[in-house]
């Protein structure tokens, strides 16, 4: 009898402790979602600050997502508590975002080249574009791989590729405060701001206005 008792109180430690990892493991995969969509995305800095760019070319090749304290679809707060979530896998949020900030500031997208037509190949993962089709002569091809997220810290790199030569293969951080906030709409527009800052950043960097 005693060793039944035993089990049992044996059995029950044991399903506590597998209830409290699911817990811990619930509580580490970020809470509240906050949506964000690159349709909605909107820059809000001033495009006049960035009118160096106006009236150039750019190709958007891949933008790829290699960091692993991400998901597929989003990010999480550094805190876990909020998982910053997009209307398409990360790399392609981005990418859609990043089209609206280059039209924004007067920067003409363009798709890669065939037999002198224009070959939209957004989806092929690398620079230059594969066989015959490539950038215009005299183009840029700008590339974006996210390396490290979270809502406090963004580490990417950009590459921008010309003529079929590397012009630029950079690393940059950008980070932001603390949300100081727990409103899911106030979390989207910090989302939003997040594509603003990296994207500005780029922008303002001088390597890669050089070879822009």
């Amino acid at each position: 009898m005693k060793t039944m008792k035993s089990i049992s109180i044996c059995y029950k430690i044991v399903l506590l402790s597998a209830i409290g990892l699911f817990l811990a493991g619930c509580a580490t995969t970020g809470g509240t979602k906050v949506s964000m969509s690159y349709e909605k995305y909107s820059p809000s800095f001033r495009a006049a600050d960035y009118g160096y760019f106006k009236g150039k070319k750019v190709v958007l090749a891949s933008f790829q997502n290699q960091a692993q304290n991400t998901k597929s679809w989003g990010y999480f707060s550094a805190d876990n508590k909020y998982m910053y979530e997009g209307n398409a896998t990360l790399e392609s949020y981005y990418w859609y975002c990043f089209q609206k900030a280059f039209r924004y500031i007067g920067v003409s997208v363009v798709d890669y080249q065939s037999d002198d037509r224009y070959y939209h190949h957004r989806y092929w993962w690398g620079a230059p574009g594969p066989g015959a089709y490539r950038a215009p002569k005299g183009v840029s091809e700008f590339q974006f791989i996210i390396t490290s997220m979270t809502d406090q810290e963004f580490k990417f790199k950009a590459l921008v590729f010309k003529n079929g030569e590397t012009k630029l293969d950079k690393a940059f951080t950008v980070t932001m405060p603390p949300a100081g906030t727990d409103k899911v709409p106030e979390l989207e527009k910090r989302a939003y701001r997040l594509v603003d800052l990296a994207f500005t950043t780029i922008m303002k960097d001088k390597d890669f206005r050089r070879v822009f």
